[in-house]
């Protein structure tokens, strides 16, 4: 009463085999980082979310040795309330294993060794879930490789998504959910596993937590309407897992889910405006290919950005498709492709009703992706296994040898060629840059006096974030006003992607991307923001500041700011006077105000 196939007998140096293998494409990848590069100063971009993402691998093992609750931050948006690491993607897993790497060479280092070990992992979790499917390592690696390297996993990985790249948590799990469903399997051992996994996935990014938490619900429902009678004879093993991992998830992410829900800085509603993918764009790369209006350059990479993320190509679908005689009498196979068809109907389901969905709805649906790519690699398994047993069942004499490794060999090639549509849509290896830190930072942010904020020009807001990278690298020695961060917007409730923050902060964003345009109530709320922050620094740096960005501030503030290792600064401590505030709202080219 087997659900899938018996688990392989897989030799340590097989897995050790298939850890090379992707870790060699994963290297292929980076190439320009870790083959003759600096993996402690080269990174996709220093912008964007990839400046995000090195600020929340220095925050962690920063917080820990400063003596700081790792869950609330007041470096970022300092003078607002700080920020909740928890309700942002923080990675504080992934973050506190790669502390000392980040205490002996920096963020961008960490940051580079996590993108480049986490496809492996998930690749190598794949391929031990596919061994349910098959036996053969080829067919294995392949299913693995799709998972580990999908256009989804790249497409997030050049920018740093580290809590979409670490994925191995939902094959780890169905994997765990088959061996209670199969004779022998210890009810105590894999709810131990169980709740262990959820801790780290719940500190290392709660979509994927979410995801697979929809995906197994799905592949129960299948399950029981296919194979009900596992499920009643393996239904107390089932039970005592349950308990037993949800009671050790339970404990341990007690506190850190109050936190999330109700701790300070939280954020409830939906984080993001959810849009829907399109059924078509599995097959079609579109304009994703060259990305010429360079939107994408502004999330933090500045190459080609390859597909969308829910691209697959017209050739694995067309293997797996004509595969289909081969694999569709086994209820293992069935289920899978039912659950992967629903998880692709899903990246298109209607935004408006998703957003209504309690919890989910700041899942984007083309996550969903992530599944359907898993999926997808089972089948492909389940075909080449097909097609290899065929081929034995047509050439089953010992002179049939030659032919036997000429069809085989057949198999290979035709899997190969089905994987063209996606390997001809990258520019491999990824491009990358030598991060920079202004010289501001690096000679006077350490010697701010203790409680000293500093603002920058351009205000750090949003996809501006630079001024996050430079606060990481050089060791969040000052805090920052503002910062690429979700925190509660306008309204008190929703995220500030959603429901803009107003006051100060739209003041500061005008005056750093119009600084010509500032308004007079403008810069009145600038000034009496300014006023009650202080201590503070502001720091205009040429290289990034829009022009006419130094001239604004000074008009505002009625201050000439001085020249300090290639920046303006103005030095605001708490017996600062302000000076006459001075009206720039002139240029003809400046947006009407009735």
């Amino acid at each position: 009463m087997q659900l899938l196939e018996p688990p392989p007998r897989t030799q340590t140096s097989t897995h050790v085999a298939v850890v090379a293998t992707y870790l060699a494409l994963s290297l292929v990848l980076w190439g320009h980082v870790w083959i003759g590069g600096n993996p402690a100063h080269l990174i996709t971009c220093n912008c964007g979310d990839t400046a995000q993402q090195v600020w929340w691998l220095e925050w962690f093992p920063w917080a820990i040795t400063h003596g700081h609750n790792p869950f609330l931050t007041n470096a970022l948006w300092s003078r607002f309330g700080g920020v909740n690491a928890l309700t942002n993607t923080s990675w504080i897993a992934p973050a506190a294993v790669l502390s000392p790497i980040t205490w002996l060479f920096g963020p961008i280092a960490s940051f580079n060794v996590a993108n480049l070990l986490a496809p492996v992992l998930s690749g190598w979790a794949a391929f031990a879930l596919a061994g349910r499917i098959s036996h053969r390592t080829i067919a294995r690696l392949v299913a693995g490789g799709l998972y580990a390297f999908s256009p989804f996993v790249i497409r997030n990985i050049v920018f740093g998504h580290l809590d979409l790249t670490l994925t191995a948590y939902l094959p780890l799990v169905l994997l765990l959910g088959l061996k209670l469903l199969s004779r022998g399997g210890r009810g105590m051992r894999i709810g131990l596993w169980l709740g262990l996994l959820t801790i780290v996935q719940f500190f290392t990014g709660l979509e994927v937590l979410a995801l697979t938490a929809i995906t197994g619900s799905l592949c129960a429902l299948a399950v029981l309407i296919w194979r009900r009678q596992l499920v009643v004879v393996a239904r107390r093993q089932l039970l005592y897992a349950a308990g037993v991992g949800g009671f050790l998830s339970g404990v341990v992410l007690a506190y850190p889910l109050w936190f999330y829900f109700e701790g300070p800085r939280h954020v409830v509603g939906p984080y993001w405006r959810v849009l829907s993918s399109r059924p078509w764009s599995i097959i079609w790369a579109g304009h994703h290919i060259f990305d010429a209006n360079g939107r994408l350059a502004a999330v933090g990479y500045l190459g080609p950005k390859g597909p969308g993320a829910d691209f697959l190509g017209i050739g694995l679908l067309l293997l797996v498709m004509a595969s289909f005689p081969l694999w569709r009498r086994r209820p293992s196979c069935v289920i899978i492709a039912a659950v992967g068809v629903v998880s692709w109907a899903l990246e298109f389901f209607p935004a408006p009703l998703w957003a209504r969905l309690p919890l989910l709805s700041s899942i984007e649906l083309v996550r969903f992706a992530l599944p359907v790519s898993l999926f997808v690699g089972l089948l492909l398994a389940a075909s080449i296994d097909g097609w290899w047993n065929a081929v034995a069942s047509r050439w089953p004499t010992s002179r049939d040898v030659d032919r036997r490794k000429v069809a085989r060999l057949g198999i290979i090639v035709l899997v190969v060629v089905a994987f063209i549509p996606i390997m001809d849509t990258y520019s491999i290896p990824f491009r990358v840059t030598t991060a920079t830190v202004p010289a501001w930072f690096k000679q006077e942010g350490s010697r701010l006096a203790p409680g000293t904020a500093v603002l920058t020009i351009p205000f750090a807001y949003g996809l501006e974030s630079q001024p996050m990278a430079w606060q990481a690298e050089t060791n969040i020695d000052f805090d920052l006003i503002g910062g690429w961060a979700l925190v509660p917007g306008g309204n008190g409730v929703n995220d500030e992607m959603v429901s803009h923050l107003g006051g100060p902060v739209a003041a500061l964003i005008s005056i750093s991307r119009q600084p010509l345009c500032t308004t007079i109530a403008e810069q009145k709320t600038i000034r009496t923001a300014l006023v009650r922050w202080r201590p503070l620094v502001v720091v205009d740096i040429p290289r990034y500041a829009k022009p006419g960005a130094r001239a604004a501030m000074t008009a505002t503030l009625g201050l000439r700011p001085t020249w300090s290792h290639d920046a303006w600064v103005w030095n605001l401590t708490r017996s600062t006077r302000l000076g006459p505030r001075v009206d720039l709202r002139s240029a003809k080219s400046c947006p009407s105000t009735s």
